[in-house]
Protein backbone atom coordinates (compact mmCIF):
# COMPACT_ATOMS: atom_id res chain seq x y z
CA UNK A 1 0.00 0.00 0.00
CA UNK A 2 2.83 2.06 0.55
CA UNK A 3 4.17 1.93 -2.59
CA UNK A 4 1.24 2.47 -3.97
CA UNK A 5 0.90 5.75 -2.28
CA UNK A 6 4.86 7.25 -2.95
CA UNK A 7 3.66 6.20 -6.98
CA UNK A 8 0.58 7.71 -7.65
CA UNK A 9 -0.77 9.93 -4.82
CA UNK A 10 -0.35 13.77 -5.62
CA UNK A 11 0.01 16.88 -3.36
CA UNK A 12 -3.22 18.23 -3.72
CA UNK A 13 -6.44 17.96 -1.34
CA UNK A 14 -8.76 15.32 -1.04
CA UNK A 15 -10.43 12.72 0.83
CA UNK A 16 -9.19 9.20 1.40
CA UNK A 17 -10.99 5.68 2.17
CA UNK A 18 -9.47 2.99 4.17
CA UNK A 19 -10.86 -0.19 2.74
CA UNK A 20 -11.47 -4.00 4.56
CA UNK A 21 -10.69 -7.10 2.99
CA UNK A 22 -14.19 -7.07 1.35
CA UNK A 23 -13.95 -3.81 -0.10
CA UNK A 24 -16.09 -2.21 2.76
CA UNK A 25 -14.88 1.11 3.97
CA UNK A 26 -13.27 1.30 7.36
CA UNK A 27 -12.25 5.04 7.66
CA UNK A 28 -12.76 8.18 5.69
CA UNK A 29 -10.29 11.08 6.07
CA UNK A 30 -9.71 14.36 4.20
CA UNK A 31 -6.47 16.53 4.21
CA UNK A 32 -5.14 19.83 2.06
CA UNK A 33 -2.26 17.67 1.04
CA UNK A 34 -3.47 14.13 0.18
CA UNK A 35 0.47 12.75 -0.29
CA UNK A 36 1.96 13.76 2.88
CA UNK A 37 -1.59 12.57 4.84
CA UNK A 38 -1.28 8.88 3.57
CA UNK A 39 2.16 8.69 4.14
CA UNK A 40 2.32 9.26 7.50
CA UNK A 41 -0.18 6.61 8.18
CA UNK A 42 3.33 4.43 7.55
CA UNK A 43 5.31 5.85 10.43
CA UNK A 44 2.58 5.72 13.08
CA UNK A 45 3.53 3.45 16.00
CA UNK A 46 2.33 2.37 18.71
CA UNK A 47 -0.94 0.26 19.58
CA UNK A 48 -2.95 3.58 20.71
CA UNK A 49 -2.16 5.46 17.63
CA UNK A 50 -5.18 5.98 15.81
CA UNK A 51 -3.25 6.23 12.55
CA UNK A 52 -1.52 2.91 13.48
CA UNK A 53 -5.14 1.60 14.75
CA UNK A 54 -6.30 2.24 11.19
CA UNK A 55 -4.08 0.73 9.15
CA UNK A 56 -3.63 -2.33 10.78
CA UNK A 57 -6.79 -2.81 9.96
CA UNK A 58 -6.67 -1.81 6.15
CA UNK A 59 -6.26 -3.74 3.00
CA UNK A 60 -6.14 -1.00 0.63
CA UNK A 61 -6.59 2.62 0.14
CA UNK A 62 -7.97 4.62 -2.36
CA UNK A 63 -8.87 8.17 -3.02
CA UNK A 64 -10.11 11.34 -4.74
CA UNK A 65 -8.83 14.85 -5.08
CA UNK A 66 -11.19 17.74 -4.73
CA UNK A 67 -11.23 21.53 -6.06
CA UNK A 68 -10.14 22.85 -2.46
CA UNK A 69 -9.40 22.28 0.85
CA UNK A 70 -13.20 23.26 1.67
CA UNK A 71 -14.30 20.92 -0.82
CA UNK A 72 -12.55 18.20 1.14
CA UNK A 73 -14.03 19.10 4.45
CA UNK A 74 -17.31 18.88 2.51
CA UNK A 75 -16.37 15.50 0.41
CA UNK A 76 -15.03 13.98 3.89
CA UNK A 77 -18.69 14.54 5.90
CA UNK A 78 -20.91 13.53 2.98
CA UNK A 79 -19.09 10.12 2.43
CA UNK A 80 -19.33 9.79 6.60
CA UNK A 81 -22.47 9.92 6.56
CA UNK A 82 -23.08 7.73 3.08
CA UNK A 83 -21.02 4.91 4.37
CA UNK A 84 -20.91 5.04 8.48
CA UNK A 85 -17.31 3.58 8.72
CA UNK A 86 -16.97 1.76 12.05
CA UNK A 87 -13.53 3.84 12.66
CA UNK A 88 -14.79 7.11 12.29
CA UNK A 89 -17.80 6.44 14.41
CA UNK A 90 -15.30 4.86 17.42
CA UNK A 91 -13.19 7.85 17.20
CA UNK A 92 -15.58 10.49 17.62
CA UNK A 93 -14.72 12.12 20.93
CA UNK A 94 -17.30 14.73 21.99
CA UNK A 95 -16.51 16.25 24.95
CA UNK A 96 -20.63 17.03 26.11
CA UNK A 97 -23.50 15.13 25.49
CA UNK A 98 -25.51 16.41 23.16
CA UNK A 99 -29.66 16.03 21.79
CA UNK A 100 -31.60 17.13 18.76
CA UNK A 101 -35.34 17.05 18.87
CA UNK A 102 -36.67 15.46 15.46
CA UNK A 103 -40.24 15.38 13.96
CA UNK A 104 -41.03 11.69 12.85
CA UNK A 105 -42.95 11.35 9.43
CA UNK A 106 -45.44 8.59 8.96
CA UNK A 107 -49.19 8.75 9.03
CA UNK A 108 -49.00 10.45 12.56
CA UNK A 109 -45.88 12.63 12.64
CA UNK A 110 -44.61 12.92 16.23
CA UNK A 111 -41.43 14.60 18.53
CA UNK A 112 -38.68 12.75 19.89
CA UNK A 113 -35.48 13.58 21.44
CA UNK A 114 -32.40 11.74 19.55
CA UNK A 115 -28.69 11.56 20.39
CA UNK A 116 -27.56 11.75 16.68
CA UNK A 117 -27.77 14.29 13.77
CA UNK A 118 -28.36 11.30 11.22
CA UNK A 119 -31.70 9.41 13.05
CA UNK A 120 -33.27 7.71 10.47
CA UNK A 121 -36.74 8.17 11.39
CA UNK A 122 -36.37 12.31 11.28
CA UNK A 123 -38.12 14.51 8.52
CA UNK A 124 -36.53 17.15 10.39
CA UNK A 125 -34.24 18.36 13.16
CA UNK A 126 -32.95 20.64 15.57
CA UNK A 127 -30.28 21.00 17.54
CA UNK A 128 -27.58 20.44 19.07
CA UNK A 129 -28.68 20.77 22.62
CA UNK A 130 -26.32 20.71 25.70
CA UNK A 131 -28.64 19.98 28.48
CA UNK A 132 -30.82 16.30 27.30
CA UNK A 133 -32.33 15.65 30.30
CA UNK A 134 -33.58 19.32 30.20
CA UNK A 135 -34.60 19.18 26.46
CA UNK A 136 -36.20 15.93 27.08
CA UNK A 137 -38.57 18.09 29.53
CA UNK A 138 -38.96 21.00 27.22
CA UNK A 139 -39.75 18.22 23.92
CA UNK A 140 -42.35 16.84 26.51
CA UNK A 141 -43.77 20.68 27.23
CA UNK A 142 -44.34 21.23 23.81
CA UNK A 143 -45.88 18.18 23.33
CA UNK A 144 -48.70 18.51 25.73
CA UNK A 145 -49.05 22.16 24.89
CA UNK A 146 -49.84 21.29 21.31
CA UNK A 147 -51.17 17.89 21.57
CA UNK A 148 -48.38 15.99 19.26
CA UNK A 149 -47.72 12.89 20.41
CA UNK A 150 -43.91 12.14 21.73
CA UNK A 151 -44.37 8.45 21.89
CA UNK A 152 -42.22 6.12 19.79
CA UNK A 153 -43.58 4.30 16.32
CA UNK A 154 -42.69 0.83 17.93
CA UNK A 155 -45.22 2.06 20.77
CA UNK A 156 -48.19 2.25 18.08
CA UNK A 157 -47.12 -0.74 16.26
CA UNK A 158 -46.91 -2.87 19.09
CA UNK A 159 -50.63 -1.80 20.07
CA UNK A 160 -51.46 -2.28 16.49
CA UNK A 161 -49.62 -5.93 16.58
CA UNK A 162 -52.07 -7.20 19.73
CA UNK A 163 -54.76 -6.21 17.25
CA UNK A 164 -56.95 -4.35 20.25
CA UNK A 165 -57.84 -0.74 21.16
CA UNK A 166 -54.71 0.90 22.00
CA UNK A 167 -55.60 2.91 25.34
CA UNK A 168 -53.58 6.08 25.22
CA UNK A 169 -53.24 7.73 29.10
CA UNK A 170 -51.78 11.28 27.80
CA UNK A 171 -55.05 11.42 25.51
CA UNK A 172 -56.80 10.80 28.41
CA UNK A 173 -55.47 13.48 30.56
CA UNK A 174 -55.36 15.70 27.60
CA UNK A 175 -52.08 16.13 26.67
CA UNK A 176 -51.78 15.06 23.19
CA UNK A 177 -54.68 14.34 20.53
CA UNK A 178 -54.68 10.55 20.59
CA UNK A 179 -53.73 9.95 16.75
CA UNK A 180 -52.69 6.25 17.97
CA UNK A 181 -56.66 5.66 18.70
CA UNK A 182 -57.61 7.81 16.18
CA UNK A 183 -59.19 10.32 18.33
CA UNK A 184 -57.94 13.38 16.49
CA UNK A 185 -58.98 14.13 12.65
CA UNK A 186 -56.31 14.43 10.24
CA UNK A 187 -56.57 17.77 9.45
CA UNK A 188 -56.71 19.09 13.39
CA UNK A 189 -53.31 16.90 13.90
CA UNK A 190 -51.72 18.39 11.09
CA UNK A 191 -52.49 21.50 12.48
CA UNK A 192 -50.62 20.27 15.51
CA UNK A 193 -47.86 19.48 14.10
CA UNK A 194 -47.41 22.68 12.01
CA UNK A 195 -47.61 24.21 15.08
CA UNK A 196 -44.25 22.09 15.72
CA UNK A 197 -42.65 22.39 12.96
CA UNK A 198 -43.26 26.28 13.08
CA UNK A 199 -41.96 26.75 16.61
CA UNK A 200 -38.88 25.00 16.39
CA UNK A 201 -37.94 26.54 13.11
CA UNK A 202 -38.06 29.93 15.49
CA UNK A 203 -41.10 31.33 13.43
CA UNK A 204 -43.78 31.57 15.77
CA UNK A 205 -44.27 31.02 19.77
CA UNK A 206 -47.97 29.65 19.47
CA UNK A 207 -47.67 27.16 22.38
CA UNK A 208 -46.12 29.60 24.61
CA UNK A 209 -49.22 31.82 23.64
CA UNK A 210 -50.97 29.48 25.05
CA UNK A 211 -49.65 28.57 28.03
CA UNK A 212 -49.24 31.82 28.84
CA UNK A 213 -52.65 32.66 28.43
CA UNK A 214 -54.22 29.19 30.92
CA UNK A 215 -51.57 30.33 33.20
CA UNK A 216 -53.47 33.47 33.68
CA UNK A 217 -56.63 31.93 33.98
CA UNK A 218 -55.57 29.21 36.02
CA UNK A 219 -54.56 32.16 38.71
CA UNK A 220 -58.04 33.62 38.16
CA UNK A 221 -59.45 30.86 39.09
CA UNK A 222 -57.00 30.53 42.24
CA UNK A 223 -56.19 27.14 40.69
CA UNK A 224 -52.20 28.40 41.85
CA UNK A 225 -50.81 25.03 41.68
CA UNK A 226 -52.11 24.09 37.98
CA UNK A 227 -50.73 27.93 37.70
CA UNK A 228 -47.29 26.68 39.28
CA UNK A 229 -46.90 23.91 37.04
CA UNK A 230 -47.98 25.69 33.90
CA UNK A 231 -45.13 27.84 34.69
CA UNK A 232 -43.05 25.58 35.12
CA UNK A 233 -43.42 24.19 31.26
CA UNK A 234 -43.42 27.54 30.12
CA UNK A 235 -39.83 28.26 31.57
CA UNK A 236 -39.11 25.22 29.17
CA UNK A 237 -40.51 26.28 26.46
CA UNK A 238 -39.53 29.71 26.36
CA UNK A 239 -35.64 28.17 26.68
CA UNK A 240 -36.41 25.65 23.86
CA UNK A 241 -37.75 28.47 21.82
CA UNK A 242 -34.49 30.88 22.46
CA UNK A 243 -31.86 28.51 21.54
CA UNK A 244 -34.02 27.90 18.24
CA UNK A 245 -34.35 31.28 17.52
CA UNK A 246 -30.87 31.65 17.59
CA UNK A 247 -29.91 28.84 15.54
CA UNK A 248 -32.16 30.10 12.81
CA UNK A 249 -30.59 33.67 12.86
CA UNK A 250 -27.08 31.84 12.64
CA UNK A 251 -28.42 29.74 9.81
CA UNK A 252 -30.06 32.83 7.85
CA UNK A 253 -26.67 34.72 7.99
CA UNK A 254 -24.49 31.48 6.33
CA UNK A 255 -26.00 32.88 2.78
CA UNK A 256 -23.50 34.08 0.47
CA UNK A 257 -21.28 33.44 -2.76
CA UNK A 258 -17.71 32.05 -1.07
CA UNK A 259 -14.13 32.24 -3.38
CA UNK A 260 -11.56 30.39 -2.89
CA UNK A 261 -8.23 29.06 -4.84
CA UNK A 262 -7.60 25.40 -5.72
CA UNK A 263 -4.30 23.98 -5.27
CA UNK A 264 -3.71 23.80 -8.98
CA UNK A 265 -4.24 27.72 -8.98
CA UNK A 266 -7.74 27.49 -10.51
CA UNK A 267 -10.78 29.74 -9.03
CA UNK A 268 -14.28 27.91 -7.55
CA UNK A 269 -16.87 29.43 -6.30
CA UNK A 270 -19.06 27.95 -3.76
CA UNK A 271 -23.10 28.79 -3.37
CA UNK A 272 -23.74 28.74 -0.01
CA UNK A 273 -27.78 28.84 1.38
CA UNK A 274 -28.85 28.74 4.96
CA UNK A 275 -25.69 26.62 5.80
CA UNK A 276 -25.44 24.21 2.95
CA UNK A 277 -23.23 24.18 -0.15
CA UNK A 278 -25.73 23.79 -2.81
CA UNK A 279 -23.55 24.26 -5.79
CA UNK A 280 -19.41 24.31 -6.65
CA UNK A 281 -18.26 25.66 -9.85
CA UNK A 282 -15.33 27.12 -11.20
CA UNK A 283 -15.21 30.95 -11.36
CA UNK A 284 -16.30 32.38 -14.58
CA UNK A 285 -13.75 33.42 -17.63
CA UNK A 286 -16.07 34.16 -20.69
CA UNK A 287 -19.07 36.65 -20.90
CA UNK A 288 -21.24 32.86 -21.03
CA UNK A 289 -19.68 31.47 -18.00
CA UNK A 290 -20.73 34.55 -16.04
CA UNK A 291 -24.20 34.16 -17.02
CA UNK A 292 -24.04 30.65 -16.53
CA UNK A 293 -23.20 30.85 -12.40
CA UNK A 294 -25.70 33.61 -12.36
CA UNK A 295 -28.29 31.70 -13.74
CA UNK A 296 -27.53 29.07 -11.27
CA UNK A 297 -27.56 31.42 -8.80
CA UNK A 298 -30.95 32.93 -9.37
CA UNK A 299 -32.23 29.29 -8.69
CA UNK A 300 -30.49 28.52 -5.75
CA UNK A 301 -31.63 31.89 -4.06
CA UNK A 302 -33.90 33.27 -5.24
CA UNK A 303 -36.57 30.12 -5.57
CA UNK A 304 -38.24 29.06 -2.25
CA UNK A 305 -36.00 26.37 -0.61
CA UNK A 306 -36.25 23.09 -2.03
CA UNK A 307 -37.38 20.23 -0.54
CA UNK A 308 -35.56 17.84 -2.18
CA UNK A 309 -34.02 17.30 -6.02
CA UNK A 310 -30.54 18.43 -7.38
CA UNK A 311 -30.26 21.16 -4.62
CA UNK A 312 -30.03 18.98 -1.11
CA UNK A 313 -32.54 20.24 1.89
CA UNK A 314 -30.70 21.58 4.90
CA UNK A 315 -28.52 19.33 7.06
CA UNK A 316 -27.40 19.72 10.32
CA UNK A 317 -23.66 18.62 9.90
CA UNK A 318 -22.91 20.21 6.70
CA UNK A 319 -24.23 23.39 8.53
CA UNK A 320 -21.70 22.67 11.57
CA UNK A 321 -18.78 22.30 9.11
CA UNK A 322 -19.54 25.31 7.07
CA UNK A 323 -20.13 28.39 10.25
CA UNK A 324 -16.33 25.98 11.96
CA UNK A 325 -14.56 26.75 8.60
CA UNK A 326 -15.31 29.94 9.01
CA UNK A 327 -15.31 30.82 12.49
CA UNK A 328 -11.65 28.88 12.17
CA UNK A 329 -10.54 30.96 9.11
CA UNK A 330 -11.60 34.17 9.60
CA UNK A 331 -9.47 35.31 7.05
CA UNK A 332 -11.83 33.03 4.64
CA UNK A 333 -14.44 36.00 5.26
CA UNK A 334 -12.79 38.43 2.90
CA UNK A 335 -13.70 36.03 -0.25
CA UNK A 336 -17.21 35.96 0.99
CA UNK A 337 -19.47 38.07 -1.94
CA UNK A 338 -22.60 39.36 -2.77
CA UNK A 339 -25.13 36.54 -3.82
CA UNK A 340 -26.73 38.57 -7.04
CA UNK A 341 -25.52 39.35 -9.42
CA UNK A 342 -22.11 37.71 -9.51
CA UNK A 343 -19.42 38.49 -11.57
Amino acid sequence: MRAHVAATCERKPGVYRMLGPTGNVLYVGQSRFLRARLLSYFRAKGRRNKAARILRHAFAIDWEYTNSEFGALLRELRLIKQFRPAFNAAMVADDWRRGYVAVTGGESPGLRVVPRSDDPAAVALFGPFRKVAYLREAVRALAEATGVRDCTLDDIKRNSAKKRVAGCLRYEFGGCMGPCVGAASTIEYEQGVNEVREFLEGRADTPIARLELAMSEAAKDLQFERAAQIRDRLSMLRWLHGHVCRFRANVDRLTFAYRTVGADGSEWIYLIRRGTVRAEIRAPVTTGDTAALNSLAARVYDAPDPGGADIPTHDLDEFYVVASWFRRRPGERERISTISPIS
